[in-house]
């Protein structure tokens, strides 16, 4: 299965503290697990590895290149340590997948549009998760997820993921009932205000 993306990794010998010696010669430590193999330690070019991972996240199929093969295999990140002050990458975990079989993926949510409610200052958005567990072949795996906030339109209105529309193909693995987006109230004299200025601005354009 071809895809966009392709990471070119090495098997390796350095394990446990000794791995600084690879990230200052310009090396990802990994490993590598899944569809057909044991789990083994390789070692990825820093620089390759943290443009893949910029482009596709863990939610875009990549190709594994193994020396000394020719073709690369299917495979998701599923996990980046990094730094938490530097942000440097420290690890990447891979997962080889086989293509005729269904896996389950965290997609992050996009959202998009604008919220009337917010627009007109009588609500505020606030976010509920950012991304939804989805169960389907590789190859049917969103990016990413659109979340379109324009039917915000009074405060209390929520977005759930029930309410999602996805492709049939596309199996849902989050509790529907789970809140992806919602317009909480403003309080006291600030709602009075907003909703009057909103009210004089429907007049106004009738």
């Amino acid at each position: 299965m071809e895809t966009e993306l392709t990471l070119k990794v090495q098997r390796r010998e350095i394990i446990g503290k000794k791995v600084r010696q690879l990230r200052r010669a310009g090396w990802l430590p990994a490993v590598l697990y899944g569809a057909g193999v044991e789990s083994v330690a390789v070692q990825i070019p820093y620089n390759e590895a943290v443009e893949v991972y910029r482009r596709a996240g863990t939610s875009t199929m990549v190709g594994v290149l193994m020396e000394r093969q020719r073709v690369p295999r299917p495979a998701f990140i599923r996990e980046v340590q990094q730094d938490p002050l530097s942000l440097q990458f420290l690890h990447m975990d891979l997962e080889l997948v086989d293509p005729r079989r269904p896996i389950t993926v965290s997609v992050p949510l996009v959202f998009v549009g604008e919220s009337p409610a917010v627009r007109q200052g009588i609500g505020v958005l606030t976010h509920g998760i950012e991304e939804i567990e989805v169960h389907c072949l590789p190859a049917d795996v969103p990016p990413h997820i659109e979340v379109d906030i324009s039917v915000l339109e009074r405060p209390d209105d929520a977005i759930r993921v029930a309410d999602l529309k996805l492709p049939p193909e596309v199996e849902v693995r989050t509790d529907p009932d789970t809140v992806i987006a919602y317009i909480a109230a403003m309080r006291g004299v600030e709602v009075e205000e907003a909703a009057e200025e909103a009210g004089a601005e429907k007049e106004e354009e009738k």
